[in-house]
């Protein structure tokens, strides 16, 4: 008799403080709104505990990380029971010759040397070759963002000096193996010690390297931080020593930020330009050429008021403007480390964990990112800069994975409060969304947490003794719903007062700038949330035999099959099977605190398909009189199936079984 007892603790409260019935009186729909459990998942979970405290001056409720009229979001702990068994602590593993026996240095004069360790054997001959990035008059192919040249090999003892053109350099020492006593053949050599360097020479923006020291009118530079698909609660379980520090250093981090699309691409250009997806694949077009090159991004604007920009992301194949996608025909910021990324991951020995390319050499691939950042930042101290860096090796496809990292990032921290960097720079660490996939995903915290990424501020000691107003509203809104649409209206703020400029958020208008207090009542609609995102609403469960559900069901397998049936081979025969409906696991109508008088109503599906047992979660809209949409945005796929559309390079490879 579940609902006797949480009716019983409800009453109870109520009796305890009479005071609270008007407050609580709008609220009780919200307890018959229980979810049922449906076959292989644990959505039951889904539950409005009764209600403890209410702080009105603070608009807090005991069990909500967010509450108000329009948004009830519900606070979870980071060891709920339903997922320890999905935890694990992963140890970090050190790479293959993990000794870095060369090294970049820069005089002064801004000479570049490239240097041998002393360890280095007499016998051993050494050479390096620059790595360029070819220049595309007129792309005939879609590979141009992801080609390198290597030239020749030039050899060298001990140091040599750098040409200043060059970004990234290759060293190769050979030594020669002795050869049997009876041997006919020569001896033969074997490559002892290669690696790849990314060289950061300030002489290229040279134009903007104009020290800001004694400027009354001083500039915030911008560093983001990324770690891939890591949310709020697995960064509280997985890097317990970082994000110690970073709340007890006064890092502000923000609880309700929510995201706003499936994967990368929509939630990084919801930051950079204000898009929404749509917008995004219509005005940016990403798989045509040119069209990346001239989208909109903060980074250009930045630029354009007197700012170094830098833009770098390890696994090359995943990267956000990359995957599926064809990337940049010129390279988007001053520095970008694409070509050294590339370099790294094409010449040199690569060990794969958690399915990613781990160590590129002797070097760990997310160390290769995030040294650069450092390095980026420690180079423009007094420069304004704006820094962009993202990494997933470790974290793309295991959610454990950044446990093992934990103190090596904490180091990077401290690195940047001891040198400096924290003195001119608003940091932004943060990742795009939760877990998206597997059998963790089956779980409502699973569910839960692909929503909710962590995301963690950094505004300089000056900034908030001059701008004491942002630097509350930031700490405000801690506990309100806030979106990457906000995060890019903050880094417009930003710009503007460092004298540059950016057209509002095209994808929301009612979003702002997080150095104001975020209204208190505000939903998901207002935070450019959908409801497929949203994680303010509850859920009413549907029979999954219903008329309306059923009808629903049958749109979104019509949907699937009037995209993949025109995924083809070169022949003309069709890729992908054609869906069809498994299992209907659940149906509930979407309750949004929010709407009113809405015009539709949302339903969210747990469908099961076959061939291919695709999982999928989908959120469809009912307008009545048998008319019913959706949209790509909306579903999730939350069991992989990279094999299972081997066939596809392109499209919605969500959506496609291989026939073949």
């Amino acid at each position: 008799m579940m609902w006797k007892a949480k009716w019983s603790r409800f009453t109870e409260c109520v009796c305890r403080r009479p005071g609270l019935v008007l407050v609580l009186l709008p609220c009780l729909i919200v307890i018959t709104l229980y979810l049922v459990p449906g076959d292989n998942y644990e959505y039951e979970v889904l539950q409005y505990p009764s209600f403890k405290s209410y702080n009105i001056t603070e608009g807090m409720v005991d069990g909500y990380l967010v509450w108000n009229p329009k948004c009830h979001m519900l606070s979870k702990k980071p060891l709920d029971p339903s997922i320890t068994k999905f935890v694990r602590k992963e140890k970090l593993e050190k790479c293959p010759n993990n000794l870095v026996l060369s090294q970049i240095s820069r005089e002064p004069n801004g000479s570049v040397f490239l240097s041998l360790d002393p360890a280095m054997h007499n016998d051993v001959t050494c050479c390096w070759s620059a790595i360029v990035r070819p220049k595309v008059d007129k792309p005939k192919k879609n590979n141009y963002d992801s080609t390198i040249s290597v030239k020749q090999c030039e050899n060298f003892t001990g140091q040599v000096a750098l040409p200043r053109e060059v970004e990234v350099a290759h060293v190769s020492c050979k030594a020669r193996t002795k050869s049997k006593p009876k041997a006919k053949t020569k001896s033969s050599t074997k490559t002892v010690y290669e690696n790849v360097h990314a060289i950061l020479n300030p002489e290229k923006v040279r134009d903007r390297n104009v020290s800001q020291s004694g400027n009354s009118s001083r500039k915030l530079s911008v560093l983001v931080l990324g770690i891939d698909s890591v949310s709020r609660l697995n960064f509280y379980r997985a890097m317990p020593k970082t994000e110690k520090h970073l709340r007890e250093a006064g890092w502000i981090g923000l609880k309700g930020y929510n995201k706003i699309g499936d994967n990368t691409f929509p939630n990084l250009m919801a930051i950079l330009t204000g898009q929404t997806s749509q917008q995004a694949y219509s005005q940016c077009k990403p798989t045509v050429a040119y069209k990346l090159d001239s989208c909109p991004f903060l980074w250009h604007n930045f630029r354009n008021a007197g700012y170094v920009t830098a833009y770098g992301e390890d696994e090359t194949a995943l990267n956000t403007f990359n995957y599926l996608k064809v990337g940049f025909v010129e390279p988007p910021t001053d520095y970008y480390l694409r070509p050294y990324m590339l370099a790294s991951e094409k010449l040199l020995k690569v060990k794969k964990r958690f399915n990613m390319k781990y160590c590129t050499g002797p070097e760990l691939s997310f160390e290769r990112i995030f040294d650069y950042a450092v390095n980026f930042a420690q180079t423009f101290v007094g420069v304004p800069y704006f820094g962009f860096f993202w990494t997933n090796t470790i974290s793309h496809d295991n959610m454990n994975g950044i446990s093992s990292i934990d103190a090596r990032m904490l180091k990077r921290f401290e690195f940047l409060e001891q040198d400096g960097i924290l003195n001119d720079t608003m940091i932004i660490f943060l990742s795009d969304h939760g877990m998206r996939w597997g059998e963790f995903r089956t779980t409502f915290v699973g569910w839960y947490e692909e929503r909710l990424p962590y995301i963690y501020v950094w505004l300089p000691e000056w900034f908030r003794r001059e701008n004491p107003e942002a630097y509350r509203a930031l700490a405000v809104n801690q506990n309100r719903l806030t979106s990457p649409f906000d995060l890019y209206e903050t880094l417009r703020d930003v710009l503007v007062v460092g004298g540059g400029d950016a057209d509002p958020s095209p994808g929301c208008s009612t979003c702002q700038s997080l150095f104001a207090p975020v209204p208190r009542e505000r939903g998901c609609q207002d935070a450019g949330v959908t409801y497929h995102w949203c994680t303010c609403t509850a859920f009413k469960p549907i029979n999954v035999n219903d008329r309306i559900a059923a009808a629903g069901v049958q749109k979104f397998l019509d949907h699937v099959e009037s995209i993949v049936k025109n995924y083809k081979d070169k022949k003309g025969r069709r890729l992908c099977a054609r869906l069809k409906l498994k299992k209907v696991h659940r149906v509930d109508e979407v309750i949004d605190f929010g709407a009113e008088n809405p015009s539709s109503v949302a339903y969210f599906y747990m469908i099961q398909t076959t061939p291919g047992n695709g999982n999928f979660e989908v959120t469809i809209r009912y307008h009545g009189d048998s008319n019913y949409t959706l949209s790509d945005s909306e579903v999730s796929r939350i069991n992989p199936y990279a094999t299972s559309a081997r066939c596809l390079n392109h499209g919605m490879k969500q959506y496609c079984h291989c026939l073949k």
